[in-house]
C-alpha cells in the first residue's frame, strides 16, 4: 500500500498500544483509518439509543441504513492535518471491533483549538476505558500544537464530565442552547509515555 504523502508529517499515524479495562482486559487503541468504515458502521448499531442520542444530539432510532453507512465512510475519512480519531478495539468471535472512538477536528483558522468528542459502546461504559482513550486523544493534540478543545454535551452526561474531571487538566463549563460547553485547557504535565504522542519533527 502506498502511504499518503500527510502521513509523512505525522509519524504517530501507525502506532498501537494496549490499555486495560477495570476488569484486565486487554484493549488496542489506535488511530482510525479509512477502510474502518464498516468497524464504525457495526460499532453503531450496537449503541443504545440513549448512548447515540448523547453523542450525536438527535434521535438515530430509525435511521435509514444506507445514512449510516455513508456517515461512517465520512468519519473513517480523517485529514491528519486537521483532524484525528482514536478507536479502541478488541476482537469478538475472531473479528476486530469497536467499542470506543474518541475525536477531535480544528476548529475554523485558529490551529490550536479544537472541537472533541468520544463515544464508549453501552457495555464497555464505566469500565475505565473512556479516559484513558481520551487522554491518549489529549497527547496527540498536544504533540500536534493544539492547546484547548471544546466539548458540546447535555448536561445531565455524567459519563463525558467525569471523563473530563479525570484528566485532571483545567476545564470551565457554561450551558449554550440548552446543552453544556466544556472547554477545556491542555497542559503538558509529564512526559509523553505513549508512542503516539511524537511529536512533529
Amino acid at each position: 500500500m502506498v502511504a499518503h504523502p500527510p502521513t509523512q508529517h505525522h509519524p504517530d499515524l501507525h502506532a498501537e498500544i494496549t490499555i486495560k479495562a477495570r476488569s484486565g482486559q486487554s484493549i488496542h487503541v489506535r488511530h482510525m483509518r479509512r477502510e474502518d468504515a464498516p468497524l464504525l458502521e457495526r460499532m453503531f448499531y450496537k449503541l443504545s439509543s440513549e448512548t447515540r442520542w448523547r453523542r450525536f444530539f438527535v434521535p438515530l432510532d430509525n435511521v435509514d441504513p444506507e445514512q449510516v453507512r455513508r456517515e461512517t465512510r465520512h468519519l473513517a475519512h480523517i485529514d491528519p492535518d486537521r483532524a484525528a480519531a482514536l478507536l479502541a478495539t478488541v476482537m469478538e468471535d475472531g473479528r476486530e471491533e469497536g467499542i470506543a472512538v474518541a475525536r477531535y477536528g480544528r476548529i475554523g483558522d485558529d490551529p490550536t483549538c479544537a472541537e472533541a468528542s468520544i463515544v464508549v459502546r453501552d457495555d464497555y461504559q464505566g469500565a475505565g476505558i473512556g479516559v484513558q482513550v481520551f487522554d491518549l486523544l489529549v497527547q496527540v493534540a498536544l504533540a500536534r500544537g493544539i492547546h484547548h478543545m471544546v466539548l458540546l454535551t447535555h448536561a445531565d452526561n455524567l459519563g463525558m464530565i467525569g471523563i473530563v474531571h479525570k484528566l485532571g487538566l483545567p476545564y470551565s463549563g457554561h450551558y449554550t442552547s440548552g446543552l453544556y460547553e466544556i472547554d477545556l485547557q491542555l497542559t503538558d504535565n509529564e512526559p509523553p509515555v505513549f508512542p503516539f504522542s511524537t511529536p512533529q519533527k
